[in-house]
C-alpha cells in the first residue's frame, strides 16, 4: 500500500491539510511515520469537541498515555493510529516523554479557562505544536539540539497563528485561548470575543501576536543554513506561516474577517516555490 493511501495519511489530509502538504516533501521512507505522528496529534487535539464534560476528556487522554506506554513495551494497542505510531517510535528511537508532554498539555483544552499569562500561552503552544514539530524533525533524522530547538520554536509560531485562525471555531466550543494578561493590556474581554466584537482592541491584540510570530520566524530564518536537506521539509511550515500572517494582515488583523479560501492558491504556490528554491 502506498504511504499516501493509509489510514493516517487520509486522516491528516482531511483534518490537517497543511501538514499533509509539508509531509509530501519529506523523504518517502519517513512519510508514513510523519502521518502517524500528525494523526496522533489530531486524535488528542479533537478530544475537547468529542466529549460533553472534562472528566470524559481526561479518560481519553489517559487512554493515550497508556497507549504510549504500550508502545514502549512493544505491546501496542490494536488501533489504526497506535500501530503505525509504534512502528515510527521504534524505527526512529523516539522517547515516551516526547508524546507524554503533548498529551499532558492537551489537558488544558478540556477546561474553559484561558491562559493567565503570555508565558503560559507560549508554554502551552510549545508543549503541543512545538513538541510535535520537534518530533517531526527528529523523525526526519535531525539530532542537532539547536536545530531541534528551531523546530520547537517554529511549532510554537504555527500554534500561535493557528490560535488566531481558529478564533471562530473556539467560540463555537465556548473556549477562549488568548492569554488574560494580554487581553487586559489591550482592553479585550471574554464577552468581546464571544460576541465577535470587531473593535480596534481585538485587532491590536491580534496584531501584537502576529508581530511576535514574525520575530520568531526571522530568528529561525537567521539559522537556516544549519537545517539539513532531510529536515528542511518540516521547516516549510515557515512559508505557510508567513502566508497566513499576510492573510491576517489583509483582514486588518480582524480574526472574524479572515478568508482562508481566498488565499489558498497563493499559499500553496508559496509552499511549492519555497520547497523548490529552499526559501524561508
Amino acid at each position: 500500500m502506498s504511504n499516501l493511501e493509509t489510514y493516517c495519511a487520509d486522516q491528516v489530509k482531511k483534518y490537517d491539510y497543511n501538514r499533509f502538504l509539508v509531509t509530501l516533501f519529506a523523504p518517502a521512507d519517513v512519510r508514513e511515520d510523519l502521518f502517524a505522528l500528525f494523526s496522533f496529534n489530531h486524535e488528542v487535539a479533537k478530544i475537547r469537541e468529542a466529549v460533553s464534560e472534562p472528566m470524559l476528556g481526561e479518560i481519553r487522554l489517559q487512554w493515550w498515555r497508556e497507549a504510549i506506554e504500550g508502545i514502549v513495551e512493544n505491546k501496542p494497542r490494536n488501533h489504526e493510529v497506535v500501530l503505525p505510531l509504534g512502528t515510527a517510535f521504534h524505527k526512529h528511537g523516539l522517547k515516551a516523554d516526547m508524546f507524554l508532554k503533548v498529551i499532558e498539555a492537551r489537558t488544558a483544552d478540556l477546561y474553559d479557562e484561558n491562559p493567565k499569562t503570555l508565558a503560559d500561552f507560549e508554554n502551552y503552544l510549545g508543549a503541543t505544536s512545538g513538541n510535535l514539530t520537534k518530533i517531526a524533525a527528529y523523525i526526519c533524522g535531525e539530532r542537532d539540539e539547536h536545530v531541534l530547538s528551531l523546530a520547537y520554536d517554529l511549532g510554537l509560531v504555527w500554534g500561535l497563528i493557528g490560535t488566531v485562525r481558529a478564533v471562530r471555531y473556539h467560540i463555537s466550543l465556548r473556549k477562549l485561548s488568548f492569554p488574560q494578561d494580554l487581553m487586559d493590556e489591550y482592553g479585550v474581554t471574554k464577552r468581546n470575543i464571544m460576541a465577535m466584537d470587531e473593535g480596534e482592541n481585538i485587532k491590536n491584540l491580534v496584531q501584537g501576536l502576529c508581530i511576535s510570530a514574525e520575530k520568531y520566524l526571522d530568528q529561525i530564518a537567521a539559522d537556516k543554513k544549519l537545517i539539513n536537506k532531510k529536515t528542511r521539509p518540516i521547516f516549510l511550515l515557515m512559508a505557510l506561516s508567513r502566508s497566513y500572517l499576510n492573510m491576517i494582515k489583509k483582514a486588518d488583523y480582524d480574526p472574524f474577517k479572515i478568508d482562508e479560501k481566498a488565499g489558498m492558491f497563493p499559499r500553496q504556490f508559496r509552499l511549492f516555490f519555497s520547497a523548490l528554491f529552499g526559501l524561508m
